[in-house]
């Protein structure tokens, strides 16, 4: 099967680098029909691109975040459209960031652009059931069109390494919380902060260590943070280098906010960290409950709860044969349902009944 890859996506983004991956390493062979480009010249880039394959794939595949192409890609191809969706621009702008009011131009746009997207594909990819239910009530979608494909982790980057472990080797005393992403308000970052707070008068050898994009968000966590000489902020760092910092870690953080797209969603970050054998504690919510299960492979606290997260981390700290049996079972998960070859089976087996 030959498949079209289309859309402005970013090809080392890890949604799309798991799904083209997977699909090759199944026998599909992938064209690339991808721009960075923006306004007009992003459609006539994807225009010029598309006259030369179009008759030389099976299926054509929006790459996220594609919802403004999906129109674009079914009035220049007549073969089946899949698109990726992976998130609602609604629901990230609009119900979560609040870049803009409900009532807003701007927001019915989102709103537009989501259903729109989802009418004209043939068939929709999401993460997660709660997903799914989401786009279904929220937009009418007809429930046979969507396909669940969980998120990833690229195993030749994010796998354990126990040489970038100090700690594992014996060298440090220190015992290393990590988080890395962007500080947008379903990750509830406010939350590992006052529990860094908390357990910085509680155990001296913990440490956190944060790697995001600094902007002005994150100045204000780090001017918070300034008396606390439990944490440290780094600057966003390339995949590979992010996965050194994973291994360097005793345990890792997901998400903390109690909003509904943090129900709704698995972070690349949680799935990423578990590739890497480390134990991971996130926030309870419907969506990653579809895959991990409480001290099995995964640790779930309250929502917004500071105190229940420090004594999390106390939990891991002080019982190495807790914190060893999550990682592993959180590995071993990984690697039998969340690999790029297992994601790509899943969904060239999808895509063979189009």
């Amino acid at each position: 099967m030959t498949i079209c890859y289309f859309g402005n996506y970013q090809k080392d983004y890890s949604r799309n680098d798991v799904l083209i991956t997977g699909l090759k390493q199944n026998s599909c062979h992938v064209l690339e029909c991808q721009t960075r480009a923006r306004g007009i010249k992003k459609y006539l880039s994807l225009c010029q691109q598309h006259k030369k394959i179009k008759n030389k794939y099976d299926i054509l595949i929006v790459g996220f975040a594609g919802h403004s192409l999906v129109w674009f890609a079914k009035l220049i191809s007549n073969k089946p459209i899949v698109f990726d969706a992976f998130v609602s621009l609604y629901l990230s702008n609009v119900e979560d960031r609040g870049v803009c009011s409900p009532q807003s131009l701007k927001a019915k746009y989102y709103y537009f652009l989501d259903w729109l997207s989802c009418t004209l594909a043939d068939k929709i990819l999401l993460d997660t059931q709660a997903q799914i239910d989401y786009f279904i009530e929220k937009y009418k979608i007809n429930k046979n069109k969507f396909i669940r494909v969980f998120v990833g982790a690229n195993d030749k980057i994010f796998y354990p390494d126990s040489k970038s472990n100090p700690a594992a080797a014996g060298q440090n005393s220190e015992f290393i919380i990590h988080w890395h992403g962007y500080l947008v308000p379903f990750y509830g970052f406010a939350t590992i902060l006052e529990a860094a707070k908390i357990l910085g008068q509680q155990d001296k050898n913990i440490k956190f260590r944060f790697i995001t994009r600094f902007n002005n968000k994150s100045e204000r966590f780090r001017n918070q943070a300034k008396f606390l000489p439990n944490v440290e902020f780094l600057d966003e760092q390339g995949k590979k280098d992010l996965a050194k910092y994973i291994n360097q870690a005793n345990c890792c953080l997901g998400v903390f906010g109690a909003s509904k797209k943090a129900e709704l969603v698995i972070p690349n970050k949680i799935v990423e960290a578990l590739a890497c054998r480390k134990p991971v504690i996130t926030a309870k919510h419907q969506a990653p409950a579809e895959l991990f299960n409480h001290q099995e492979n995964i640790i779930f606290i309250e929502p917004g709860n500071a105190q229940a997260l420090a004594g999390a981390i106390l939990a891991l700290k002080n019982n190495s044969k807790l914190s060893t049996k999550i990682a592993t079972n959180g590995y071993q998960l990984c690697l039998s349902q969340l690999t790029p070859k297992i994601l790509g089976r899943q969904l060239n087996n999808i895509l063979t009944t189009l």
